[in-house]
């Protein structure tokens, strides 16, 4: 096995500017902005608590140029956290994704990796594992809204052995089990929904 490495969310992104960013002032994204069509906007819906990577649907839209204006873009596998309201919600937006470009709302932060350090989806599972959550809520600094700041998500810590082989076998396993619970919970609401039927 690999060393292992022990490092914080801002070491493990890419070192350029804005590699990790929050959403814009909520007076600045309210819903009078909202159009028909055009640059959609990541909320917390679009986001799980569960391995649920990303949900590309359901999303309110603004303009190209309101977009330009807030400068908070999220692109193909950046990393999404929830930053008030449901804390320990975790995206990451998939290389197949139905947009080439999002925003982010005022409740959400955008993290960049560098996949030379680690891999995408090894970050994602440590950062969406109940660990990190329970790390998380006792961070919270909300009162009647749960709330952590960018520089808490920063110093989110994360463990990973060095070698990315060692990282995408580690990924594979948590695949699998991912896999079986999403079978599991299909034939639990199925089984539901046969004995309501009956009933």
């Amino acid at each position: 096995m690999s060393k292992l490495i022990s490092s914080t969310l801002e070491q493990i992104c890419l070192h350029e500017k804005r590699a990790i960013i929050s959403g814009p002032f909520g007076s600045n994204i309210s819903s009078k902005f909202f159009v028909e069509s055009g640059i959609p906007v990541i909320r917390g819906n679009n986001l799980s608590l569960d391995y649920d990577k990303f949900f590309d649907d359901h999303f309110v839209f603004v303009t190209p140029q309101k977009a330009d204006e807030l400068k908070c873009y999220a692109y193909r596998n950046d990393l999404i956290f929830t930053a008030a309201g449901t804390i320990g919600q975790v995206g990451v937006i998939p290389e197949n994704s139905r947009y080439t470009k999002y925003v982010i709302s005022n409740k959400q932060i955008r993290a960049r990796i560098d996949t030379k350090k680690i891999d995408l989806l090894y970050a994602y599972y440590w950062f969406s594992s109940p660990w990190i959550r329970a790390f998380l809520i006792r961070n919270n600094k909300g009162s009647t809204v749960p709330l952590l700041t960018l520089s808490e998500i920063k110093d989110l810590p994360i463990i990973y052995p060095e070698s990315i082989d060692e990282q995408k076998t580690i990924i594979s396993v948590i695949d699998n089990i991912s896999k079986k619970i999403e079978i599991n919970k299909k034939i639990n609401d199925y089984l539901s929904d046969q004995s309501s039927m009956v009933a």
